[in-house]
């Protein structure tokens, strides 16, 4: 009874303790982060540059202009095509002689000979000749296009001769070539008569007949001389055949001699000097005979070298086979020759862009017979190509540029917020190695904010109108012109320009070469010759700061494997130490991983960062200032962030009112920030 009263009591009392839970508190301390941030996050180090002191200065340069003589002048290539048939192949002209003598008119004269007597007059006709062979030393077959045939008769004979008909025939067909009579040709007399063998097919071995001899009766006695009598001499001349094969003589093919005018975009060149290109040469030939090509400007030369040194060279192309071609194609350098504009003769215009060249194919004497015909044909390519100028002498031509491409400056893109400058300084260097003066308009030079965005145009009288760059002396050409223009917060809106704090520079800039003309074609340049605008800017880094923000960000994990309705209570402590003589705002922000925003601390509330303090002697601040920052977050709060796997520290800066402070290289700002989280643990 006593054990049951017991029991019962025990289990009361059990039932009434868990009215009220038993707990107790534990705390952890664990580092999340540390920073460190200074101007460099903002400026890279390509753009700053140290004084002496060791303060900042903002640098930036850029280069516009014409960076070499080929901006303004560019010598095209120049390739010519000539396609020659052989209508200028001609053999050679040739002479024959032969004598009908008085014994074969009159074959009893041989008894006479020496002696004084009476001729009868005689008419013989026959129908046998004599055979000209000239396939040794002429051609075998060939067929003309144009040709002659001159024969001349001389009459040694003591009588007149009344009547003379003659045939040429070919040898091996009888074909006639020509056929003619001549007539009433006294004693001592010649006569000649010219045929056309235009069309005419004539062989090597040729058969001439004289058809028929008539003479008159001597007027009593005469000398007789059985071995004279009518006297025939054959030249064959200027012919050219449409088809032969012969041993043909040494002769020019193709003779031109030409002056090939140049383009150069509007100037007139009296005279350049290669520094490189070539001479190109390309030949198909059909021909079956060694070709020589020769191609030349003589009016050029090689520096240093005698006045025989120009650009010449000779190309062998061989026989083409048989019912082929042969062909060739090379470029020979014409590296370091200087080569005059004016054509073939500087005394009759035009004196500019004309290159005087002669060009020769020809075939020498082989001993060889060959076949050849006017369905042969050589087809030349060439001309100058590739030709880079080392120096051009005249008058370059006009030339307008604009320069309008947008600058990009992306090393100012973390810029946020706005600043105020003490002071800045742009430098326009203006430089010409140009034998040829330009002129230069800035139309406008424009700073672009994109992020904000604001345009604002650079405003200075100096930079109004046109600036005259003036050309290179020809006393010392290696010494270029130099111009100079100084822009800064006295005689412009630089200071705005700046503040601006551009992402972007766009300007509006047309330059104009030889704006003015040329005085008897003087101007000259150099393959290094340029025309350059050299735009300096340097800004001293004393600035007032509205707003402007230093920031970083560090991955995180936060809470994690831990269960959020444990924790009674989440401290951020945020220890900043800051060496710039600004006071700042400080923000954390937690973004998830899209990089949103969940939960912004220090938003408006126990957020200031103070400022170190200033030595009035030198300048900078005398030690660092450090702030402590503290952040208390609710349970649902860190539901809210458990998520974050980034966090972002800003540091706004902003001066008051009009006050500027010159920035050091090694003025920064650091943080660590600290979690405290204490645990309710329960019973």
């Amino acid at each position: 009874m006593y054990k049951a009263f017991f029991y019962v009591c025990f289990l009361l009392l059990l039932l009434g303790c868990r009215k009220e839970k038993f707990t107790s508190e534990s705390e952890w301390i664990a580092p999340i982060f540390e920073t460190n941030l200074s101007l460099a996050d903002l400026i890279p180090d390509s753009l700053t540059r140290y004084n002496p002191d060791s303060s900042l200065i903002l640098v930036f340069e850029e280069e516009y202009g014409i960076s070499s003589l080929e901006d303004i002048l560019e010598i095209p290539d120049k390739i010519e095509i000539l396609e020659v048939n052989l209508s200028s192949l001609v053999l050679d002209d040739r002479t024959f002689k032969d004598t009908i003598t008085l014994a074969e008119i009159y074959p009893p004269s041989i008894l006479l000979n020496g002696r004084n007597a009476e001729l009868d007059a005689q008419d013989i006709q026959a129908n046998e000749g004599t055979v000209i062979d000239v396939t040794d030393q002429f051609f075998t077959e060939a067929t003309f296009v144009e040709g002659w045939i001159d024969i001349e008769i001389s009459n040694d004979l003591p009588v007149e001769a009344e009547l003379l008909e003659f045939e040429l025939r070919n040898d091996d067909d009888k074909s006639i070539v020509v056929s003619g009579t001549f007539e009433n040709l006294a004693p001592n007399s010649s006569t000649k008569d010219s045929f056309d063998l235009s069309g005419k097919t004539v062989d090597g071995i040729l058969e001439l007949i004289v058809k028929r001899v008539k003479t008159k009766a001597s007027d009593g006695e005469v000398k007789v001389d059985a071995f004279k009598g009518l006297r025939i001499d054959f030249r064959v001349r200027d012919l050219k055949p449409k088809e032969a094969t012969a041993i043909f003589p040494s002769q020019n093919l193709v003779e031109r001699k030409e002056e090939t005018e140049y383009e150069f975009g509007g100037g007139d060149l009296t005279q350049i000097e290669i520094k490189t290109g070539a001479m190109y040469m390309k030949v198909v030939s059909t021909i079956e005979e060694e070709i020589i090509l020769n191609y030349s400007f003589l009016r050029s030369y090689k520096r240093g070298s005698g006045s025989n040194d120009y650009i010449q060279n000779e190309w062998r192309i061989p026989p083409a086979p048989k019912g082929g071609e042969s062909q060739l194609e090379e470029l020979f350098p014409v590296d370091g020759y200087n080569i005059y504009l004016w054509g073939e003769t500087n005394l009759e215009l035009p004196y500019t862009n004309h290159i005087y060249n002669e060009l020769i194919a020809s075939i020498e004497y082989s001993g060889v017979e060959r076949t050849l015909s006017l369905e042969d044909k050589i087809t030349i390519e060439f001309g100058l190509i590739d030709l880079k100028p080392k120096k051009v002498f005249g008058d370059p031509g006009k030339h307008e540029l604009s320069f309008t491409d947008s600058l990009e400056i992306n090393a100012l893109d973390k810029f946020k917020g706005q600043i105020s400058l003490e002071d800045a300084n742009l430098n326009l260097d203006f430089y010409n190695s140009f034998g040829i003066q330009s002129e230069l308009k800035i139309n406008s030079l424009k700073a672009v904010n994109n992020r904000i965005p604001q345009t604002v145009e650079l405003q200075a009288s100096e930079l109004m109108g046109s600036i005259l760059i003036d050309k290179v002396s020809n006393d010392s050409p290696s010494t270029p012109f130099e111009k100079s223009i100084s822009i800064g917060k006295n005689n412009s809106n630089l200071k705005q320009f700046l503040e601006n704090i551009p992402d972007q520079i766009l300007p509006d800039i047309d330059v104009t070469v030889r704006p003015n003309g040329t005085y008897q074609l003087t101007d000259f340049a150099f393959d290094y010759s340029q025309l350059k605008l050299d735009v300096q800017l340097e800004v001293p880094l004393t600035i007032g700061l509205d707003s402007l923000t230093l920031q970083s960000s560090s991955d995180v994990s936060l809470f994690e494997n831990e269960e959020v309705s444990q924790i009674k209570k989440a401290t951020f402590t945020l220890k900043v130490d800051n060496d710039f003589p600004i006071e700042m705002v400080a923000t954390l922000e937690f973004l998830d991983e899209n990089g949103d925003v969940l939960l912004e601390g220090f938003d408006g509330v126990d957020n200031v960062v103070a400022q170190a303090e200033v030595d009035p002697t030198i300048g900078k601040t005398k030690s660092i200032q450090q702030s402590t920052l503290v952040m208390n977050l609710s349970q649902a709060e860190m539901l809210l962030i458990q998520s974050a796997t980034q966090i972002r520290t800003s540091f706004k800066m902003s001066t008051n009112e009009s006050a500027r402070y010159k920035m050091f290289a090694d003025y920064s700002v650091s943080a660590k920030l600290k979690t405290k989280l204490t645990y309710e643990n329960q019973l």
